[in-house]
């Protein structure tokens, strides 16, 4: 697949399919370092802005990951398959966001667990890194919402499972829009808040914390939602 000039507009959005679609086709295979980002910005005919936009994206999903000093590569631990038919699929259904953050209670309170056995220096840089973009990002709805979902792709990374990371990616596309809403509902301190004692209880092991904090953030989250409902009914 040869890449083409990006139209001016949602800019990073189509560079970010684009190189998607690279990795899909098997163009950029797992491990293989990817053009650098003024190199990406003169294929793409845009700015380095842009490209730095869909990088960061995609290695908030685990798709890509950076090694310091190196690049930017495709990581090894996904399937290729990472971008199957499930997705479609599901969006098709339209799951409620009830339900979403139901499932989501499900996989993220057992995945915790294992993060807090297997998280690197990396997850946990990783982890930091997201919990300050939120900061920066407070009173931004969309920029807030987008660093939210990042920061349990990180952990779900940090579990070092390519299936629990998968589907994580996949929830991550489906809450996109949706993410906006609760933080209008739910504000920016909770998130920060949770998400500040659970990558403690994380750096500490303690996979009970994690596990307890992970579940009361979820659940503080749903009800704030059902509130909202009710109110709407």
């Amino acid at each position: 697949m040869s890449i083409i000039a990006v139209k001016k507009q949602s800019v990073s959005d189509q560079v970010f399919e684009q190189i998607k679609q690279q990795i899909i086709s098997g163009k950029w295979a797992p491990g293989e370092k990817i053009p650098s980002e003024l190199e990406l910005a003169k294929m793409f005919d845009v700015s380095r802005v842009s490209v730095r936009e869909a990088i960061h994206r995609l290695i908030g999903m685990g798709v890509l990951y950076v090694r310091r000093g190196e690049g930017t590569y495709v990581s090894e631990m996904l399937p290729e398959d990472y971008f199957n038919a499930l997705l479609p699929i599901l969006m098709v259904e339209r799951s409620n966001l009830i339900e979403m953050l139901e499932f989501r209670s499900i996989l993220e309170v057992e995945s915790i667990k294992l993060a807090c056995s297997r998280a690197n220096e990396d997850d946990i840089s990783r982890l930091q890194k997201t919990i300050a973009n939120m900061k920066k990002n407070r009173g931004d709805n969309r920029k807030f919402a987008a660093e939210d979902l990042n920061f349990h792709l990180a952990l779900a990374i940090a579990t070092h499972n390519a299936v629990i990371v998968k589907v994580n990616a996949i929830i991550h596309d489906m809450l996109k829009a949706a993410m906006e809403k609760v933080v209008e509902l739910t504000g920016f301190d909770k998130g920060i808040y949770y998400h500040e004692k659970i990558l403690d209880a994380l750096i500490n092991r303690d996979e009970n914390a994690a596990t307890e904090l992970m579940r009361e953030h979820i659940e503080v989250t749903m009800e704030k939602i059902r509130q909202h409902q009710e109110i709407e009914l």
